[in-house]
């Protein structure tokens, strides 16, 4: 699963699964919904700490570790992203209930106002997931070509940080090279936080087909180059699972 700071839980695609009409209404009313998304998370992101922040002497030695890790380390669930979605499209209503004071975008604006409120009454209720060691979602890898014996193509390549405990983060997005005949794909990495000690590549022909190359995580400082052609390994991972949960006053722990 992706962790709040990974970047947008949601995005336009999600929205209008939950409302048809939503692009036609921001394309309308001249609305960013990007920029709408960004702001319904940042929202989200102030509940859910102040959240933390009363619960904190249940898991927290004090209350400003709490307050330097802020939501790094919380996971997005479904009912997380369902808040966000609904909180989403209450921040589109009511901007174009302002643009043009329409009784018909106000009564949207109040329908998803309610429906946010109950997402997030059944997030808590359900409880914030959180992981012990918070693995980011890793930056885009470097890709270059080096001379070789392989066949050219086009290659797409993520990749994944790993903690210490073999824990890997959200996939990164991908990126594209094309090569020759004779030429070999090369794939590096730079930036890994403190925690990450490892790291994976994941490649493939097309976006939508990645699959692990590498049979054991990589060290941070090595790089890995396409022997022949792609491996056939393990497709693309979601993220971390949580650690545990915090409900109310209760620390409910997985498994």
């Amino acid at each position: 699963m992706a962790l709040f700071n990974d970047g947008p839980m949601s995005d336009a695609a999600d929205l209008q699964r939950c409302e048809n009409s939503i692009l036609n209404v921001a394309s309308a009313e001249g609305i960013d919904l990007g920029a709408k998304i960004v702001l319904a998370q940042q929202d989200l992101a102030s509940e859910v700490l102040l959240f933390l922040f009363r619960r904190s002497a249940v898991r927290d030695c004090a209350l400003g570790s709490r307050r330097s890790r802020g939501v790094s380390d919380v996971v997005v669930t479904e009912t997380l992203q369902k808040w966000h979605i609904h909180k989403s499209l209450a921040l589109v209503y009511r901007d174009a209930y302002d643009n043009q004071l329409n009784d018909r975008y106000l009564g949207k604006w109040t329908e998803y106002e309610q429906l946010a409120k109950a997402s997030k009454q059944t997030y808590f209720q359900l409880g914030v997931a959180v992981v012990a060691d918070p693995v980011p979602k890793a930056p885009a890898p470097m890709l270059a070509s080096v001379p070789g014996t392989a066949a050219g193509g086009m290659f797409y390549v993520a990749v994944t940080w790993v903690n210490g405990s073999n824990e890997e983060g959200s996939p990164s997005n991908f990126a594209q090279l094309g090569t020759s005949n004779g030429q070999q794909l090369m794939v590096s990495v730079a930036g890994a936080p403190q925690n990450v000690t490892s790291w994976n590549v994941y490649a493939g022909t097309s976006p939508n087909d990645l699959s692990l190359q590498n049979p054991s995580p990589l060290g941070i400082s090595e790089g890995w180059t396409m022997a022949s052609a792609v491996e056939a390994g393990a497709p693309l991972p979601r993220g971390q699972q949580p650690t545990w949960f915090m409900v109310d006053h209760r620390v409910i722990e997985r498994g």
